[in-house]
């Protein structure tokens, strides 16, 4: 009776050892699952941020690859935003390498002003239209940065009109050419014009609303968004706008002086 009995209560000890393994095996897959998820998650954040990094740099890499000669035409963007020399105004227009030859064709951008006609400062974040179409803005279903559908990225130049510091006399004139030489030549080539271009790369498919109503809300006619609020830093931006959306965003500020060489005055934030 009494071996019946220890057998029984040995039997009970080893089932209950058992789970007890079982639960710590448990537990510990559990914890495995959940720290590679985590690490998958990540990865994959880190992987999005890497990818809409450089798409945000890719044109500001193309503007500072071109020649002052190149970026003053005004088959570009930035030649009408010199030539037309308003600043307070935004020129808006979609990277669309895909689709458009011209990297900055002057055919297809929108004119913005955070400013209404009478020149007060509009303080709520839907900017004055001054010109463009719906067509102007990325449309976040068709205007990918490559194959791959998944980055837009949108582009503004505006013109700056405070002075870069300090420079000395004459730094901007042409090689082996003094002041007096250099005087027919005009201020467009020895004088020098400051920009600032800002890219704003986003990933659409993470949206946690219907593309169609982030597309209504931040990119279309109806509520332009400004891209930089450096002299308007009350005021809410393009990013602002999409991450309200959840949607991955990256945006980069960059400033430049045309000269006779392109000089870089502020890297990326």
């Amino acid at each position: 009776m009494k071996i019946t009995q220890s057998l029984a209560q040995q039997k009970g000890m080893t089932l209950i050892t058992i789970l007890i393994i079982l639960l710590l095996v448990t537990g510990i897959g559990a914890l495995a699952v959940k720290y590679s998820v985590m690490n998958l998650r990540i990865a994959s954040n880190s992987q999005v941020r890497q990818l809409m990094t450089q798409s945000a740099d890719l044109p500001l890499y193309i503007i500072r690859n071109k020649s002052p000669i190149e970026l003053r035409r005004l088959d570009n963007v930035v030649g009408l935003v010199i030539n037309n020399n308003l600043p307070d105004r935004e020129y808006v227009f979609c990277y669309r390498p895909q689709s458009q030859k011209n990297f900055a064709p002057i055919n297809n951008v929108a004119e913005i002003s955070p400013y209404s006609t009478t020149g007060t400062a509009i303080t709520s974040d839907v900017m004055r239209l001054i010109s463009g179409t719906n067509n102007t803005f990325c449309d976040l279903n068709a205007d990918f940065g490559s194959a791959r559908a998944g980055v837009v990225t949108q582009v503004a130049v505006s013109l700056i009109t405070d002075s870069a510091g300090d420079t000395e006399k004459g730094e901007y004139l042409p090689e082996g050419t003094d002041s007096s030489g250099a005087a027919h030549l005009g201020a467009k080539l020895t004088g020098s014009q400051r920009i600032r271009v800002t890219t704003t790369a986003m990933l659409p498919a993470y949206s946690t609303a219907s593309i169609s109503t982030v597309q209504s809300e931040c990119l279309s006619t109806s509520k332009p968004r400004l891209n930089d609020n450096t002299e308007h830093p009350t005021l809410r931006t393009l990013k602002d706008c999409i991450s309200d959306y959840g949607i991955p965003v990256v945006a980069q500020t960059q400033e430049f002086t045309l000269a006779n060489t392109l000089i870089e005055e502020a890297k990326p934030d």
